[in-house]
């Protein structure tokens, strides 16, 4: 799982296995030291609900992604396009979340 935050954006890259184990109900884990600052913790989640959340504060938090959206992106892979959701902020710009699956681990997947 690769993580990339810009702005009001959080991009989530998995690969196809680690979809398969969303799918299963695994979650996935991950984290980024920042030197010798702090570190940061975080999650990914498949969940029955039918929105994206993200829970948790700046050094840990979880994002809850809706088991049906992740059913029908396994279902076209491999595909550029991912998915998009916008979580509301406090008072701020919404927070957009880009998730998508490599799709040059996907044509891969499919060449073997």
């Amino acid at each position: 799982m690769r993580v990339q935050l810009e702005n009001d954006t959080v991009r989530v890259r998995i690969d196809e296995e680690e979809l398969g184990e969303l799918l299963g109900n695994i979650a996935l884990l991950g984290s980024t030291a920042f030197g010798k600052a702090f570190v940061m913790r975080y999650s990914v989640d498949a969940t029955d609900a039918v929105t994206c959340t993200l829970e948790g504060n700046a050094h840990e938090w979880r994002l809850k992604v809706p088991m049906s959206e992740l059913s029908a992106l396994e279902s076209r892979l491999p595909s550029k396009d991912g998915l998009v959701f916008d979580i509301p902020g406090h008072d701020t710009v919404a927070t957009t979340v880009r998730f998508d699956v490599d799709v040059k681990d996907s044509l891969r997947r499919r060449r073997s």
